[in-house]
């Protein structure tokens, strides 16, 4: 039954569809497509049959999964995606660092801005895809294997998705007020009149919190990068 679930999920996401629109082509509630792809409940024969009309597929596809060596090169491309990814995130860190010290030397608003940007959001985003793309390759070369899918992996997924989502809406603030800077510095407006961060004890802690974790252990970033992968997202 979990294969069957594992299955309807690949072929739901290769077609990329989400549980909510296969849902509606179904006639059904996400829930039940929740369920039938973590194993919790089985469609019948005829729901099978309508599962893959959906995904216009066939139901052997459904019962027995997409053949081996089609699967393979579909996570073989995301895997190449993912290295593409973090070429273009190292160009991007490496190639306007001399251009970005001078002009942080010069006090320039804009470059104070890039650096919050390339050190709070690229530089962590570089080490969640490598630990991604660790797994993803070590699987491909049958070094590993991926967890069956148990009930708890969906919470964990959105544990770790939700941890991600609270790290870049605390960094939005300065990035915002950076942004506010550099329109009023185009403006002509004094720098002492610059907007400034809102000085909130409580912020400003958090926010101190994670300067210490970006300049001292960035490297965990490639940890929720592995345990996306581990938990099925978006691989399975």
């Amino acid at each position: 039954m979990r294969d069957i679930g594992k299955n309807i999920r690949t072929l739901r996401e290769k077609k990329g569809m989400t549980q909510e629109e296969l849902a509606q082509a179904l006639f059904v509630t996400r829930q039940t497509v929740s369920n039938y792809e973590t194993g919790r409940s089985g469609p019948d024969i005829e729901m099978l049959v309508r599962i893959a009309q959906a995904l216009e597929t066939d139901v052997n596809q459904v019962l027995y999964g997409l053949p081996v060596e089609q699967d393979k090169q579909r996570e073989a491309k995301r895997l190449a995606v993912g290295c593409l990814t973090l070429a273009a995130i190292f160009l991007l860190l490496t190639l306007p660092a001399p251009w970005l010290n001078e002009m942080l030397k010069r006090g320039n608003v804009g470059a104070v801005l890039v650096t919050a940007l390339t050190n709070g959001l690229l530089r962590p985003a570089l080490w969640l895809i490598l630990g991604w793309c660790a797994l993803q390759g070590l699987w491909l070369l049958r070094v590993i294997r991926p967890p069956e899918e148990r009930t708890w992996m969906a919470w964990a997924r959105r544990g770790v998705l939700l941890l991600m989502a609270v790290y870049v809406v605390l960094l939005l603030p300065p990035l915002v007020v950076g942004l506010i800077q550099v329109i009023q510095t185009a403006l002509g407006v004094p720098y002492d009149a610059l907007v400034e961060v809102p000085q909130i004890p409580a912020y400003i802690w958090l926010m101190n919190r994670q300067l210490v974790f970006l300049v001292l252990r960035l490297q965990i970033c490639a940890i929720p990068g592995a345990a996306l992968w581990l938990l099925g997202v978006p691989k399975r």
